[in-house]
């Protein structure tokens, strides 16, 4: 009975644990936003990344800033990836709107890579801004 309890009280500690996921929230580029570029990514310069359909991506740098990677065409699978590979465009590690995004069964070319504001940290869905706050 002892060992009943105690998976009892575990699964329901998990359970808890699973139901408050933090999600990130991304503000769209500001109109206007010039292209950007994100050097030296053959040195791992990326820190984070996040995908949250098949045809953006979000990027986050060594210095904390985040990049919104819009892609071409839908790069399948790629919201469900456990890991992605930034092809620079160039030979000196620059990724910008040339380069391309890797994933385990495709290759994907980028559209336009455009600095945004630092993700907002929520529990509550999406579309709702309060209980917000920055990362």
């Amino acid at each position: 009975m002892r060992e009943f309890m105690f998976v009892l009280a575990a699964g329901l500690a998990l359970a808890a644990c699973g139901s408050d996921r933090t999600r990130l929230a991304f503000e769209s580029p500001a109109p206007g936003e010039p292209e950007a570029q994100v050097r030296f990514v053959q040195y791992g310069t990326v820190n984070n990344w996040h995908a949250d359909n098949d045809r953006v991506l979000y990027i986050e740098d060594r210095g904390h800033q985040w990049y919104q990677v819009a892609l071409f065409g839908p790069c399948l699978g790629l919201e469900y990836a456990s890991g992605i590979r930034l092809i620079p465009s160039d030979g000196a590690g620059t990724f910008d709107r040339f380069g391309h995004i890797a994933t385990r069964d495709q290759r994907c070319q980028v559209e336009s890579v455009k600095r945004i504001a630092r993700p907002l940290r929520t529990t509550a869905p999406l579309n709702r801004a309060t209980n917000a706050d920055r990362l």
